[in-house]
């Protein structure tokens, strides 16, 4: 005699599909679902449940970093897009990569000790190390130069110093970026309306640009930065590596400023 069909497969075959049964006591006589590899329908609805629950997930997920993305950035007034990296040599010979951008954010300095203010702006640039290694860097804000223009692409005439009683440019120093990181990095703070835009790291002199302005503006710049000489060399060569692999200017792209986005700041407080 022939081994039967064991019961629990019997059991199996009638609970998924009662016209499924076993059709003799062959070993090859299982089950359709089971012979020809197919999942049983109570499996599919399953499968197309953790398919839907999964979907759902990830949509939840991207709105959730849509809102914090949105929330982040709400204090933003100008912001520059990535300049296109430069070459620096570090300390070890080798060539990275560093780019920036310009920032001019609503807010007041954390140090500031006058009368609570919701028109405050600060200005900072910030570098991006997009090279295989670390690297330090020399900064000063006085090598920040900008530039704003008009509609038609003609420069605004630079402002006048006039009498500032205040700080000076804050003094240089070494910026250490390690791999694949940013920093953002002050250079001077103003107002938001009228916004004070500045065309150097020096505090005494800035254009105003009020919200009730209906004019376009671009705002672009340029910040030199540097790495450290290689001191190895002689002097006659040591200039000659400095100029040509330790030293590099950063080109901001031109940036549009509307004064009704400046308005819209001031509204939202």
């Amino acid at each position: 005699a022939k081994p039967q069909e064991p019961r629990l497969a019997r059991r199996v075959a009638a609970s998924f599909n009662q016209s499924v049964e076993p059709t003799g006591g062959s070993r090859s006589s299982q089950p359709v679902f089971l012979s020809q590899r197919r999942l049983p329908p109570v499996a599919h609805a399953w499968c197309w449940t953790m398919r839907a629950v999964k979907i759902i997930a990830s949509l939840l997920i991207f709105a959730g970093c849509q809102l914090c993305f949105a929330g982040r950035d709400t204090n933003i007034i100008v912001m520059s897009e990535w300049s296109k990296p430069v070459s620096l040599t570090d300390d070890q010979g080798h060539d990275e990569a560093i780019r920036g951008r310009l920032l001019i954010l609503q807010g007041m300095e954390p140090a500031y000790g006058g009368p609570p203010t919701t028109n405050g702006a600060m200005t900072f640039v910030e570098l991006q190390n997009v090279g295989i290694g670390g690297l330090e860097v020399y900064f000063a804000v006085t090598n920040l130069h900008c530039e704003l223009s008009g509609a038609t692409g003609k420069a605004v005439p630079m402002p006048s110093g006039g009498g500032w009683g205040g700080r000076g440019p804050f003094l240089p120093c070494w910026v250490n970026l390690p791999y694949n990181s940013t920093i953002r990095l002050f250079i001077n703070g103003g107002t938001m309306n009228p916004l004070a835009v500045y065309p150097s790291g020096e505090p005494w002199s800035h254009w105003s640009i009020p919200a009730n302005d209906t004019n376009i503006y671009f705002l672009s710049g340029t910040l030199t930065l540097s790495t450290h000489t290689n001191l190895s060399l002689s002097p006659p060569f040591r200039e000659m590596d400095y100029q040509q692999h330790r030293t590099a200017t950063l080109a901001f792209p031109r940036t549009r400023i509307m004064a009704s986005s400046v308005g819209n700041h001031e509204n939202a407080n």
